[in-house]
């Protein structure tokens, strides 16, 4: 399994075959994702914010097919945290927060979607009104991810990962802020946060941010802050490319 792509061990994920796949060497060309269509979907959880912002999410396809040799689905998809099926149909799901999903089927379609090869962007959203304290949405994500798949490890992202670096170079490897931008004010509890990486053994399963990247690219071509909803968007491309070709 070291040098099967995402894509090729996705057809297996629905029949459970998969367990802990590898992921490929560094340098996997993003040519050969251009065949096979990509599909972006939101992972539905019993949270009423689980599909904030998804009527820009198009403008994020539209990115990302112009940046990248992806064939992306310009449609965003519905991933229900209860269908375990459903979320295999993805390499990728995008999550406003899984902390909500308390059901024991829930967490156990995580678990398993994980375990298979998935992986999970977890981004919380700036607005203070859904995520009013930082702090305590990474404590909450966390604690069902440990409940969940108690052979994860949580770390800090540190600037010269490759994730900073594996697409765009993100200056100085520090996302950017979509509250500093929004709020006009620059807020230590939100900024002091980098990105955050689960794995299992060697493998990448999942990224955290604090970083609010939904936001960003929710104000494309709606200033000010001119060019953050790019910055944003190349961060999201960085994730997404690790995810699929440097995450093992």
């Amino acid at each position: 399994m070291s040098t099967t792509h995402r894509r090729h061990f996705l057809k297996l994920l629905g029949t459970g075959v998969v367990g802990f796949p590898m992921m490929p060497a560094w340098g996997t060309s993003f040519d050969e994702l251009r065949a096979d269509r990509v599909g972006w979907a939101r992972l539905k959880t019993p949270s009423q914010w689980w599909k904030r912002h998804a009527e820009t999410d198009p403008a994020l396809m539209k990115f990302l097919q112009a940046k990248t040799t992806l064939n992306l689905d310009p449609v965003w998809r519905v991933a229900d945290v209860e269908q375990l099926a459903q979320m295999c149909e993805f390499p990728l799901l995008f999550s406003q927060g899984v902390d909500t999903v308390q059901s024991e089927s829930g967490r156990e379609n995580i678990a398993e979607y994980v375990r298979r090869g998935g992986f999970l962007l977890i981004d919380a959203c700036i607005d203070d009104r859904v995520t009013p304290d930082p702090d305590v949405f990474l404590a909450r994500q966390k604690q069902l991810l440990s409940e969940v798949l108690p052979e994860s490890r949580i770390s800090k992202v540190p600037s010269d990962h490759a994730v900073y670096r594996c697409y765009f170079d993100v200056p100085d490897g520090k996302p950017p802020h979509t509250h500093t931008f929004y709020y006009k004010r620059d807020d230590p509890r939100w900024t002091k946060h980098g990105l955050y990486e689960v794995r299992i053994g060697s493998r990448a399963v999942a990224i955290l941010t604090l970083s609010g990247l939904q936001c960003g690219w929710a104000r494309v071509g709606h200033p000010p802050p001119e060019g953050h909803d790019t910055a944003c968007m190349h961060l999201l491309v960085n994730i997404y490319t690790y995810a699929m070709t440097m995450g093992g």
